[in-house]
């Protein structure tokens, strides 16, 4: 009488731990975050740019020159390399918060999702519904316009874009320093 070899082998139990994302989702999750990272700090940083060096050059510039300047960087910083960078960083910043969704409570997830939240908002969405239709309103002023309808352009355009911009900047760089942080946290220590 043969035995039957099942009988001899080993039945193994079934682990219920969630397995663990393999080498591949973590360079997506590092990429994206170090690719968000760095286009959420380029934008940032050109806003910062305009707010301590192009907006203090320009306020000193008679009316017809402000006009006449911003309008021309107004028509050539809708270029492919900013572009890029403006429209990069809230789809990367997107991406990162997705790949890093499967940890929802750890500090990494967290603070990707505020780096979210501050550029969307207080950058991406502010100058699509502020900064640009001001530049817009501005771009409507003729060359030969008189000097009064060049002062009543310039009063009606150069304090709130300078706030704005301002505000921006602060919400930009918060998210670019969230984003930092969330680079340098370890996801050991994060939690699930």
């Amino acid at each position: 009488m043969e035995r039957h070899t099942m009988s001899w082998k080993r039945i193994e139990t079934m682990d219920h731990k969630v397995p663990r994302p393999g080498r591949f989702w973590l360079v997506v999750r590092t990429l994206t975050l170090g690719l968000a990272t760095l286009t959420t700090g380029l934008v940032a940083g050109v806003f910062y740019a305009y707010a301590v060096s192009v907006n203090l050059g320009l306020a000193a510039q008679p009316d017809a020159s402000y006009v006449a300047t911003m309008q021309a960087i107004n028509a050539r910083i809708q270029n492919p390399a900013f572009f890029a960078s403006f429209f990069g960083a809230a789809l990367l910043l997107l991406a990162a918060l997705a790949v890093h969704i499967p940890r929802p409570r750890s500090g990494r997830f967290r603070l990707v999702a505020l780096a979210c939240a501050l550029y969307i908002v207080g950058g991406f969405l502010l100058t699509a519904f502020v900064n640009v239709p001001l530049n817009e309103e501005l771009a409507r002023v003729a060359g030969g316009a008189s000097s009064g309808e060049l002062a009543g352009a310039r009063a009606a355009y150069e304090g709130p874009w300078n706030f704005w911009n301002a505000v921006r900047t602060f919400f930009s760089s918060l998210a670019f320093l969230a984003l930092i942080g969330a680079c340098l946290w370890r996801e050991d220590r994060g939690g699930r």
